[in-house]
């Protein structure tokens, strides 16, 4: 992954990208995923292995759908999520209003590389397609360690590059021309779309993200392939 010189700019960039899109941004994700980020998440969560009454911290949270699919576990746990774009984090208050779970999930705006939070603060973190676009992901990582109380469980749910050769070959063929081109067309925003394949292919791949997680402290990492590699859920604990 490149080095990114000016993390203030980059940040401040993915931020109006993402405020751009945020109308838009919930039915994309299904369109484009053709309704399998749904059973991703769902899986990302069942990964995070949660018990009641425990504090959950949603990183880059956007409109919450991690944070909805936790609160409908009718776990009693205390859910905060928190975004960098103010818009996005309105769409996703109106959204766990809708769900009735507004007792269940606090947002608050914020950046996952300072997270505005206590040391041994959480049980659980997750981040869901997210983290590629942080200006400095090992800082993020090291922040996602900080914030977990001593065994607290993190779980990144991230797109990943298939190895299959055909599949490979398929998956480029239609991040980078189709999905640029209906992404662009139904939000209206010329570069987001084309911004996604660009992000993913410059994101390290799974054993090399693995040894980012262990730089940042975690034990017992980890990765699990989710639809032949198309994305991938990596998991660390923070030892005791």
């Amino acid at each position: 992954m490149h080095s990114i010189e000016d993390t203030a700019a980059f940040s401040r960039q993915i931020q109006r990208m993402f405020t751009a899109i945020a109308p838009r941004y919930d039915f994309l994700n299904r369109l484009l995923s053709v309704g399998q980020d749904r059973s991703w998440r769902k899986r990302a969560i069942n990964r995070l292995a949660l018990e009641p009454g425990e504090r959950i911290l949603d990183i880059a949270t956007g409109t919450g759908d991690m944070a909805l699919e936790i609160a409908s576990r009718n776990l009693s746990v205390q859910i905060s999520g928190i975004d960098f774009s103010r818009r996005m984090l309105d769409l996703g208050r109106e959204k766990i209003k809708e769900n009735g779970y507004d007792h269940d999930v606090s947002f608050q705006i914020g950046s996952a590389e300072c997270l505005p939070f206590a040391d041994d603060s959480f049980h659980g973190a997750v981040c869901a397609f997210g983290i590629r676009n942080f200006a400095d992901v090992k800082l993020g990582l090291r922040e996602f360690h900080r914030i977990l109380k001593p065994g607290g469980r993190a779980v990144i749910l991230e797109f990943s590059k298939p190895t299959n050769r055909v599949l490979k070959s398929v998956y480029n063929w239609y991040f980078d021309l189709v999905l640029p081109k209906v992404g662009s067309l139904i939000s209206g925003h010329n570069d987001a779309y084309s911004y996604l394949p660009e992000s993913v292919a410059d994101f390290p791949d799974q054993a090399e993200f693995v040894s980012w997680i262990k730089d940042a402290g975690f034990q017992k990492v980890s990765f699990k392939e989710l639809t032949f590699g198309i994305v991938s859920i990596h998991y660390g604990y923070k030892g005791i």
